[in-house]
């Protein structure tokens, strides 16, 4: 992670240098110096962070080196904002030219402080190299690069071995044990895959050994683990099939390949592969297991999804799912029998194990020889130190995970300890302040492939490495909401506090006031005014770069917001969404490297957004937070780099008329607007826009339409909702060849409209449509759909769907359709449908047997 902050720094400092800008010439000299000195440092930076949690000395060694490069970064910052701040006032009459003259001496001041900082800079610079002679951190990454070979051996060796006694994985056993047992001869893998220390083992254990499974004669199991040799790997494979050691260290792969090929032409056999990483090892396993058609099985278990699913076209992939809590209580007794006045303190503390078997196991061990109420209360009100200290293991099975992600998933873990514990977040606001943070640049765009899917990549990476559990889908199966199992995101603090990524303020609990030194983002989860007076005169003022008001700081005072504005003016992400205030004060305007910003709601009153937002040239996501009105200002054309203007949903939150979109905020991707505002719109320039909301409001001697929508050829997700007069015409819908998602509530006069739906419609949601004709058969001829939600849409008495219609519907919910008595459901229609909900169609005498059996929609599908 340091590497890629170092190279970072060093690309920031080149184009600095590239750029040739007018400044003193001690400074250009300084900024060449420092990006030559941190090129040299880099290639030490690389070997010892992957060591630093073996000592103490390497990680204060490059954690200075990523201070001196994180600062080096801010300085340059600082830089580019004075320079966009003075060329703006170059150009106008005499008031503007005295205006560039005074910003003409700010720059020059601001220049003599930031040559006095790169100066100090580099004298940090040779602190740091003279500690790396001093500290002997060469000879000491020599000693320990052959302490964790060993320690990487011995994981190895025994991983496979690790018996955790696991319930509740009958059903698996069972489900799992019959595919290995059934008679198609052809070749047939099952991977395990789900969260270290779910007992992924522990149940491919069970089944490799399973007496049922005894007409296997030749068997083998091995653990590739994270840090693999695929030779090494090859000869215990063979090794475990003969049951004896041959000189195998002469052969190579090819030889070892040839040789394992052989031993398998006896008939089928049982191969148990624990524990794999990346695709990669498997390609290399697999060449030496062909299908011989003679009812060979392999079993394997990962933690990456994304693995499991790549393995093979044919092979069954199962996910492991947590312990429900009667399961967690019996597990956690099969080694401790509590007594009854140590039974309630017993399930407080394996509810917080949260289903998962290893921190179930260990805290039963913890707590086997202990016997009285006071001794279960310590390890109660310290549970997770007391796990890590009792086990190695439990601290290695988090942190692998941790180690194995790249540096740009890394930062985006790392983010997710500013979330409380046992929070659900909205992961499109996560993914936006990723952006926002710089994690994810538009370097990364290309082809395209736009920032934000870069952003749905590193969720989806980290959902697929069950780093991340999934809480609510929407009907298309993207990622509505997630959270973080509590161990999870103990080991995403400690991390980001080791890192210095990020510090949390709770004025409810004693902290150190060194606590936020030196730290870029703060969260504070109670107590903005007593996080304001615990910084004191703080130098790190400039340096803070994101701030996130949370639970426990429901009101803040204007004076508080202002004060905020003036001490940390070079935030990027400010989120405040959590909060109330009756005002936004004008001094939010000076944040001028803000690109995040989450506004309070207001308290009685529609929340007032000054002129001076306009100023916040580089704000990429402007949002609101639900049920709340803002009015904003005419200066939101100015925000060029404007890509979200999220007010999540559509009800009155935004001022009539009050919205005006520019014509050079081309960028926008996400847009919630009142239809007034909207028919201001030039859409030809939106052609990035994939999200539009529109809610209706009175015109008066106008006519509605949505003729412009045609232009909008990115476009995804449409909601639309009219109450006062009827939807228009939806045709221009139809050159929206990307659209995936709609949603129509009001009146649609004639349910031939819906024959200018797209083909590339998944999701569709209709209320209120008060269909006079049937609307089954052209709904039914959409090839894509896969989730529609009926509400209110047709007063007929018959509906009928077509034989062979809803080819790909899995989600279908149909709700207040009081005149419906007959539902025919025709041969070969909804043969996909998964899920199904009938709700106040009281005349309804007959439900066909086709949607009868289905199961209702599970309660993790949003719509």
């Amino acid at each position: 992670m340091v590497d890629a902050i170092v190279s970072f720094a060093i690309e920031k400092l080149d184009d600095f240098l590239s750029r040739q800008v007018n400044t003193r010439v001690g400074v250009t000299d300084g900024v060449r110096w420092l990006k030559d000195e941190l090129a040299y440092l880099q290639s030490s930076v690389r070997d010892a962070e992957a060591r630093q949690e073996l000592d103490h000395r390497i990680r204060q060694w490059i954690n200075n080196i990523k201070e001196v490069a994180n600062d080096a970064v801010i300085i340059l910052e600082r830089f580019s904002a004075l320079e966009e701040d003075h060329a703006a006032t170059k150009q106008g009459g005499m008031d503007r030219r005295l205006l560039s003259l005074i910003c003409l001496c700010k720059k020059e001041a601001s220049l003599y402080d930031i040559g006095k900082e790169i100066e100090s800079l580099k004298r940090r610079v040779v602190e740091i190299k003279n500690r790396r002679e001093e500290y002997g951190i060469a000879n000491m990454l020599a000693t320990l690069r052959g302490q964790q070979r060993k320690m990487s051996v011995l994981l190895r060796t025994t991983a496979i071995e690790n018996q955790v006694d696991v319930v509740g994985f009958e059903d698996d056993f069972r489900a799992l044990l019959a595919e290995l047992m059934g008679e198609d001869s052809s070749l047939k893998i099952i991977a395990i895959h789900g969260m270290g220390g779910l007992g992924k083992t522990t149940l491919a254990n069970k089944l490799y050994h399973s007496s049922e499974l005894g007409h296997f004669k030749i068997r083998a199991k091995v653990c590739v683990s994270q840090e693999y040799n695929i030779g090494d790997v090859l000869r215990r494979i063979i090794r475990s099939f003969m049951g004896h050691d041959l000189d195998l260290w002469k052969m190579d792969e090819v030889d070892l390949l040839q040789h394992l090929r052989k031993l398998l032409d006896g008939g089928s056999y049982l191969v148990l592969i624990d524990d794999i990483w990346d695709l990669e090892a498997w390609e290399m396993i697999k060449k030496a297991f062909p299908d011989k058609k003679n009812g060979s099985r392999i079993i394997i278990t990962t933690r990456n999804k994304n693995v499991a699913q790549r393995v093979d076209d044919r092979c069954l992939v199962h996910e492991l799912r947590f312990l429900r809590e009667d399961e967690s209580w019996q597990l956690f007794c099969k080694r401790v029998e509590p007594a009854q006045n140590l039974e309630k303190l017993g399930k407080d503390m394996v509810g917080k194990c949260q289903g998962l078997p290893l921190a179930i196991v260990v805290l039963s061990g913890l707590l086997l020889h202990k016997k009285n109420y006071d001794d279960w209360s310590k390890v109660r009100d310290h549970i997770w130190r007391q796990l890590k200290g009792n086990s190695v293991e439990i601290q290695e099975i988090l942190s692998l995970s941790y180690n194995d992600l790249s540096f740009q998933t890394r930062q985006c873990f790392l983010y997710l300890a500013r979330f409380p514990e046992d929070q659900t977040f909205r992961v499109h606001k996560l993914k936006q302040i990723w952006i926002a943070e710089e994690f994810i640049s538009e370097a990364d765009e290309g082809d395209g492939i736009v920032m934000e899917d870069v952003a749905e990549d590193n969720l989806n990476e980290l959902i697929n490495r069950n780093m991340i559990q999934i809480v609510t889908l929407l009907w298309d199966g993207q990622v509505r909401e997630c959270r973080v199992h509590d161990l999870v995101h103990d080991l995403a603090v400690q991390k980001a506090k080791e890192e210095k990524f990020l510090a949390i303020f709770d004025s409810s609990k004693q902290q150190p006031s060194s606590l936020l030194q030196g730290q870029p983002r703060h969260t504070i989860n109670n107590g903005i005014g007593k996080y304001l007076e615990s910084l004191g005169p703080s130098p790190d003022d400039l340096k803070l770069r994101s701030l996130a008001l949370i639970y426990g700081t429901r009101r803040v005072e204007l004076e508080e917001v202002k004060l905020v504005c003036m001490r940390f003016k070079y935030i990027k992400v400010l989120d405040m969404l959590s909060v109330s205030s009756r005002w936004i004060p004008e001094e939010i305007g000076d944040l001028v490297l803000l690109k995040f910003l989450g506004l309070m709601h207001g308290i009685s009153e529609p929340l007032v957004i000054p002129p001076t937002i306009g100023k916040l040239k580089r704000l990429q996501t402007l949002c609101g937070s639900l049920s709340y009105e803002y009015k904003f200002p005419r200066e939101i054309c100015d925000l060029k780099e404007l890509r979200h203007l999220n007010f999540l949903n559509f009800s009155q939150r935004l001022a009539r008329g009050s919205l005006k979109i520019g014509n050079q905020q081309v960028k926008l991707q996400t847009l919630d607007i009142w239809y007034e505002d909207w028919i201001q719109v030039n859409t030809v320039n939106l052609t990035n826009l994939r999200t539009l909301v529109i809610t209706d409001a009175s015109i008066k001697g106008g006519a509605y339409n949505l003729d412009s929508i045609s232009n909008l050829k990115s476009l995804q997700k449409f909601f639309l909702e009219f109450h006062t007069t009827p939807i228009p015409t939806i045709k221009p819908l139809s050159s929206c060849k990307r659209l995936k998602s709609i949603m129509f509530t009001g009146r649609i006069n004639d349910p031939s409209e819906l024959r200018f739906l797209p083909d590339s419609v998944m999701v569709l949601s209709l209320y209120g449509s008060e269909f006079t004709e049937d609307p089954m058969f052209i709904l039914g001829s959409l090839p894509n759909l896969t989730g529609l939600d009926l509400d209110d849409v047709y007063v007929g008495q018959k509906m009928v769907c077509s034989p062979n219609s809803f080819q790909c519907l899995r989600l279908f919910e149909l709700r207040n359709l009081p005149n419906l008595e007959e539902w025919q459901v025709e041969d070969g229609a909804l043969p996909s449908l998964k899920g199904f909900e009938l709700e106040y169609c009281d005349k309804l005498k007959i439900i066909p047997e086709q949607v009868k059996c289905v199961p209702p929609i599970p309660a993790i599908y949003y719509n």
